[in-house]
């Protein structure tokens, strides 16, 4: 199960690993938390607009819940494994600080029926404050869940890592082309967006020991430090990652999650 707290999250961050899954014979869901609908540059650019309104906001949303699902159907995965829960796109922070259990009680109800053998998580490391969030209700929802999380936006701790997967080629090509399905979201940040289709994934242990909810102070801390990353360009490249043999990283993937 793929927690994407906007569509696109889970191709950027998991296309490969969904591709292995469907390749082997899994079956992947994939959760949206959000409709990424509380985009407005993009959307400004697009509509020609300059004040967007809730009616413009809820067509955005319905756009790129159409986007996501043509992204899962290139990655060979069928739009009734596509979970869309419609919570508020930037707002999943405040619901962790003022109690408001919706979301993870939500999360519990989902993992209760669908009983995953793998959650795929965003990151309490990731600098997106809706990524930070999820991956607290997600944690408090499953405890007993084998977890592994994803960073979009940022980098986690080395020491954190649990494994690379080594994409072939062609699972890089395709993973580029679901990317792709996100046209609204390549209109103003193509290069960056398309950076994310290198030719390996990583993915960290579960964050049972630090995800948390957060105060407001660190919410704006984290949103200057994304700010500035996507103003000067400073998203990891391929190269900076580092890449193990596939061997190593299924072995080693399936022990750290025995263990």
């Amino acid at each position: 199960m793929i927690l994407a707290p906007h569509p696109d999250d889970d191709a950027i961050g998991a296309g490969g690993l969904l591709q292995r899954i469907v390749a082997r014979g899994g079956e992947p869901y994939v959760v949206f938390v959000t409709d990424g609908e509380n985009n407005p540059w993009p959307q400004r650019f697009l509509d020609r607009k300059l004040f967007i309104t809730a009616d413009d906001r809820a067509a955005w949303g319905a756009m790129r819940r159409r986007e996501a699902l043509c992204s899962l159907s290139l990655l060979g995965i069928s739009s009734e494994s596509a979970i869309f829960l419609g919570f508020p796109d930037q707002g999943i922070a405040e619901f962790g600080r003022r109690g408001d259990n919706r979301l993870i009680d939500a999360l519990r109800k989902i993992v209760a029926d669908i009983q995953p053998s793998l959650i795929v998580s965003p990151s309490s490391f990731d600098l997106h404050a809706d990524h930070r969030a999820i991956a607290y209700a997600i944690h408090s929802a499953a405890p007993n869940s084998a977890i592994t999380t994803y960073v979009v936006h940022g980098n986690a701790p080395a020491d954190r890592l649990l494994c690379h997967v080594e994409l072939s080629p062609r699972e890089q090509d395709l993973k580029r082309a679901a990317i792709e399905c996100h046209a609204s979201q390549l209109a103003l940040s193509r290069e960056r967006f398309l950076s994310y289709a290198r030719r390996n994934e990583s993915f960290y242990a579960a964050e049972f020991d630090v995800a948390r909810a957060e105060s407001v102070f660190r919410e704006r801390l984290f949103a200057l430090r994304h700010m500035s990353r996507v103003i000067f360009g400073a998203y990891p490249s391929q190269d900076d990652l580092g890449v193990q043999p596939a061997a190593d990283v299924q072995d080693g993937a399936e022990s750290s999650l025995r263990a």
